[in-house]
């Protein structure tokens, strides 16, 4: 059996510009994003009957794993030629629809098992995984992604994302001193909303959008800039420049689809900041998950209470994927 552990991660700035509707008419998207302590395991161990079971909120046993049901493991059993394997997944958090990048990270989690489970090299950069996790989902799975979920679950830690026109990704760790990075830690505050939605609509009105109406390449350019902005200021301790930009980012990404917003999330942000927050958006694609807000520790009771939202605490995750357990073979 072998298990790997991927976390998910939180995008605070340039969501929407890695995609490459937008990446490949306008130079380059940017995004800043922290990997969390919030995992997604992955086990992948052979059957003892030869049949191919996917075990994840629902169980499917086939002789052949082309006809699973689950796109993702069927393509990566695929691209791999695995067959006779049982293959689980467990989520710290609600694993569909949650903005945290669950999806992408699976997939991270899964190649890095399976590439292991096949005796491939899983010693290499940490961009191959992230690399071929996006290949594999945007590409024999047919799914509109962006890149960033899939960098951040390989990498891990707090970096700047730059997708390149030429399909070239530039990393870049933000190096912070311990008390900011805790202080951004405690700041930023993860709530539940306790509806999930699914991205991939959402996420192909946006890809529509972005490559057909120039007009919303000009907000997609002024994330993509606050994404640079904001990497510089967490790089020089400003905590501080999170909240309003978390704000002007939220208003920018909603011109990018309908189905970004809804009236429930927009009075959530609205009492968020009456209450005290500096900023606020909903994380991921949009229309559902987890709402991140931003406010000093003294501020924050009165934004619990406002929301009346269940809290996530949650750390930094230094790590990216890995392979935790390994046992035979």
């Amino acid at each position: 059996m072998i298990v790997t552990r991927t976390p998910l991660r939180i995008s605070l700035a340039g969501g929407g510009t890695d995609m490459a509707a937008f990446y490949h008419h306008q130079e380059f998207g940017a995004v800043v994003s922290v990997a969390i302590n919030k995992y997604i395991y992955v086990s992948v161990n052979e059957s003892f009957n030869g049949m191919t079971r996917a075990s994840y909120s629902r169980q499917e046993v086939e002789e052949d794993p082309i006809n699973l049901k689950h796109e993702l493991i069927r393509g990566a059993l695929g691209y791999f030629d695995v067959k006779g394997v049982e293959v689980t997944s467990v989520s710290d958090i609600p694993g569909e629809g949650s903005g945290l990048g669950s999806s992408s990270a699976f997939m991270v989690g899964l190649a890095l098992a399976l590439a292991k489970y096949t005796r491939r090299p899983v010693n290499q950069h940490p961009a191959s995984f992230a690399d071929l996790a996006y290949d594999l989902e945007k590409g024999r799975c047919k799914h509109t992604v962006g890149k960033q979920d899939h960098f951040a679950a390989a990498y891990g830690g707090l970096y700047y994302y730059q997708f390149n026109a030429d399909e070239t990704t530039a990393t870049k760790p933000i190096f912070m001193e311990e008390m900011h990075k805790r202080r951004m830690e405690k700041e930023l505050m993860l709530f539940w909303t306790g509806e999930t939605r699914e991205a991939g609509p959402i996420l192909a009105d946006q890809w529509e959008r972005l490559r057909n109406d120039p007009r919303i390449w000009t907000a997609g350019r002024r994330m993509r800039d606050m994404a640079v902005q904001l990497g510089t200021e967490l790089e020089h301790g400003n905590v501080d420049a999170i909240g309003p930009l978390l704000s002007e980012g939220w208003q920018q990404k909603k011109k990018l689809s309908h189905g970004i917003s809804n009236p429930q999330i927009d009075e959530w942000l609205a009492k968020a900041i009456q209450a005290g927050a500096s900023g606020g958006k909903l994380c991921g694609a949009g229309g559902g998950g987890f709402l991140l807000i931003a406010a000093k520790p003294e501020r924050q009771w009165d934004v619990e209470k406002a929301l009346k939202l269940r809290r996530v605490i949650w750390r930094m995750a230094l790590e990216g994927s890995s392979i935790v357990y390994k046992d035979g073979g």
